[in-house]
């Protein structure tokens, strides 16, 4: 069982043209750990990403980028906070293993 020891989240803005906008946010829900907060029509999307490790992050992060019809994704936050192991709900870690 590994134990989840940082959180790491992004706020990255996606851009596409809007005629491709509702094929890029298909492609993106289908991504573990992403999610859409808003979309425009005239093709931005603000999405989140939440990953275990700063690797994790940066794979994600190229992985939107090479998108189908994303036309850029930039970086606007960024945070990662270690956990505290005594806030560790034991029942999480047991369904996660």
């Amino acid at each position: 069982m590994q134990i989840q020891e940082s959180i790491n989240i992004s706020g990255i803005v996606v851009r596409t043209l809007p005629e491709n906008l509702t094929d890029v946010q298909a492609q993106l829900d289908n991504l573990c750990g992403v999610e859409i907060h808003a979309a425009t029509n005239e093709g931005r999307l603000v999405v989140t990403v939440e990953k275990d490790d700063s690797s994790a992050m940066a794979d994600a992060f190229v992985q939107i980028q090479n998108l189908n019809h994303v036309i850029s994704a930039s970086l606007v936050y960024q945070h990662n906070e270690p956990i505290d192991a005594s806030e560790i709900d034991p029942s999480e870690a047991e369904n996660n293993s």
